[in-house]
């Protein structure tokens, strides 16, 4: 998914095209969106393996250790909510 610049036509909307995406700025989306399709995946599936590997991929996480502490504290503070993963 990637945002871009566009027009509102009578035939609807056309993309401005911004060029070739530089190969590190192509990456970052990639992972972006692979961390927010596994998100998906595991809300659906009831998968806390896949929500360890959605954050694991998230920048702002990185690592499969707090990957783990924070599907246990949020699947735990959410438990109501998220009866897929009480199976």
């Amino acid at each position: 998914m990637v945002e871009v610049p566009s027009l509102l036509t009578s035939s609807g909307p056309k993309a401005l095209s911004v060029g070739k995406i530089p190969t590190f700025q192509k990456a970052m989306i990639e992972s972006q969106l692979g961390y927010e399709k596994l998100v998906v995946d595991a809300w659906y599936e009831g998968s806390k393996q896949k929500l360890i590997n959605a954050l694991t991929l998230n920048r702002t996480v990185v690592n499969v250790p707090k990957a783990k502490a924070i599907v246990e504290e949020i699947l735990e503070e959410n438990r109501s909510y998220l009866p897929q993963f009480n199976k």
